[in-house]
């Protein structure tokens, strides 16, 4: 097993520049690797890898394009955090780990899509999100996500810092995770069903615009803003 380090990335980073070819006896990407690699815009990942670690391309705010190819298995927290050109992204039907805030203040996403073979996710019916499929639960959205009417819950920071002005939460949701949609500051419209019997903390904390009219809705649910 060999782990690509930040030294290794350095390497990669000083020969390539903006560019970066993964040599393909790699097998892990580790753990903060690219961090704070400003000038990557693009990354070839192998065949060889399985595993991509936390926060390993976290803050690297030009990297535009990164296929994850059909070998990896487990996809770390926070492992594209703060990728602020990240435009789209495919999940391949190996993933069967996805840990949290992995495109967090991805803020250009705006197109996701997990392989129909994926045995624990799935992006159903072309909604632009991750859903963990035995569960019906969307871990991970975007701009473009249509919540489809067979989620159940929208998972913890699912949206968070999506750049969205609406929202509309179908009928078959019955629960809304910790900071679901917490700092969508263009957050304006809400349409949020009688099905919703929880939601849970800051989950509209820091969003600035949303309506006189969503939150009086939102306050019949029981949501407090004051507790925000």
């Amino acid at each position: 097993m060999t782990i690509l380090d930040e030294k290794m990335a350095k390497e990669l980073l000083n020969n390539g520049r903006n560019h970066v070819v993964i040599p393909d006896f790699v097998t892990e990407i580790g753990d903060y690797a690219f961090e704070d690699c400003e000038e990557l815009t693009s990354v070839v990942i192998p065949n060889s890898v399985r595993k991509i670690g936390k926060g390993a391309f976290r803050w690297c705010d030009h990297l535009i394009s990164v296929v994850i190819p059909n070998s990896v298995e487990k996809i770390e927290y926070g492992a594209f955090d703060c990728c602020a050109q990240l435009k789209s992204v495919i999940i391949p039907d190996s993933v069967t780990e996805i840990g949290e805030n992995v495109f967090h203040c991805c803020f250009e996403l705006t197109s996701i899509t997990v392989d129909k073979n994926n045995p624990r996710y799935d992006s159903r019916e072309d909604c632009n999100a991750i859903i963990e499929t035995a569960t019906n639960t969307l871990i991970q959205g975007c701009s473009n996500t249509i919540i489809p009417d067979t989620v159940t819950t929208i998972g913890n920071n699912a949206f968070e810092n999506c750049d969205m002005t609406s929202v509309v939460i179908p009928n078959s949701v019955t629960k809304i995770e910790d900071y679901a949609f917490f700092c969508c500051q263009d957050l304006i419209s809400i349409t949020i069903p009688d099905s919703v019997t929880q939601i849970g903390k800051a989950v509209f904390c820091g969003c600035p615009k949303i309506s006189e009219e969503s939150k009086k809705r939102l306050k019949e649910l029981g949501y407090d803003f004051d507790g925000d």
